[in-house]
């Protein structure tokens, strides 16, 4: 970004100059140009999960060869020989290119929220409109230079994001953690289902093949409570082998999705070794219910069920 910004001020500095410095000029422009786009697709990179990495990569140079081509004929931006820069007949090539990079970057920043968290911050769509504002009044109004204003103003809302989202999850799993379930709990609007689970003998897990295979199993679990309840509510590690699920969709199917989640589990067994069965328990929220009693009743039927197991084992 400093780069592209130092680029746009020699621009600024050099249009109407001397004679001496049209190519200055040009190569200040063409760089400028090829560069912007560069941002948002490492921002991508850098804050989200960036789909086909390569295509984009490609994309970037191929469009940086391109402005260089058509710098040579004018096609995009156009340096006369009195050192004035005007847009080419081709100037929306570069506009649709740039614009289909900011898409690209929180497409791919919402893409990975909404699969990790079924959820988006405010901060996110701020910074979204934010950047969208600033770049539609320059290209209203080209002589107000505000667009890598707004883009850096962009990226510290996107780097504020982030470091968000890394406090409220949990590294291992990469769930959310129990800080952030607990602030959910306090603002839960009914109706809800908080799904209770716990891995069944996971000290004997870890006292007997180690640490690192107890973490091993609480990433597939977590990857397994993602898979299928996620599209449906929020899922935290809520602490050592405990997890939780809030509910805000299917409430009526909980039954259906904790068999489903169970069998996925069963057959996460064939490729995770040592893999433990986990006691799901849950329990409607509804509306003037204490959502205290509520975690009662879904600790208390996931303890019923962990004592089913055993008596079956």
């Amino acid at each position: 970004m400093a780069v592209a910004t130092i680029c746009e001020w020699a621009g600024v500095k050099t249009n109407g100059a001397d004679a001496s410095l049209i190519l200055l000029h040009k190569l200040a422009k063409v760089a400028e140009f090829s560069i912007s786009p560069f941002i948002a697709v490492m921002a991508a990179f850098t804050y989200g999960k960036a789909k086909y990495p390569k295509i984009a990569i490609g994309a970037l140079i191929a469009h940086a060869v391109f402005e260089l081509v058509a710098m040579h004929f004018g096609l995009v931006i156009s340096v006369d020989s009195e050192n004035i820069y005007t847009c080419g007949s081709l100037y929306f090539i570069y506009v649709i290119f740039f614009s289909a990079s900011i898409v690209y970057c929180f497409a791919s920043i919402i893409s990975e929220e909404v699969s990790q968290h079924n959820r988006i911050d405010h901060v996110l769509l701020a910074a979204l409109m934010f950047v969208i504002i600033g770049i539609g009044v320059q290209m209203i109004f080209p002589d107000i230079r505000i667009d890598y204003l707004c883009t850096a103003i962009c990226s510290h809302f996107l780097y504020y994001h982030r470091n968000k989202m890394i406090l409220q999850m949990d590294g291992l799993t990469r769930l959310l953690n129990r800080r952030c379930f607990e602030k959910d709990v306090e603002r839960l609007k009914a109706p809800a289902v908080i799904v209770s689970m716990d891995v069944n003998d996971f000290k004997t897990l870890n006292d007997t093949y180690g640490h690192g295979e107890g973490d091993i199993c609480l990433k597939e679990i977590g990857g397994v409570i993602r898979e299928v309840f996620g599209r449906y509510g929020y899922c935290y590690r809520y602490g050592g082998d405990e997890f939780c699920v809030i509910l805000k969709r299917r409430l009526n199917d909980t039954e259906l999705l904790c068999k489903e989640f169970e069998k996925a589990v069963e057959e996460s067994k064939s490729t995770v070794a040592h893999l433990s069965d986990v006691a799901v328990g849950y329990a409607l929220f509804y509306k003037n219910d204490d959502v205290k009693d509520v975690l009662v009743k879904a600790d208390e039927m996931m303890y019923k069920v962990k004592n089913r197991m055993k008596n079956r084992e």
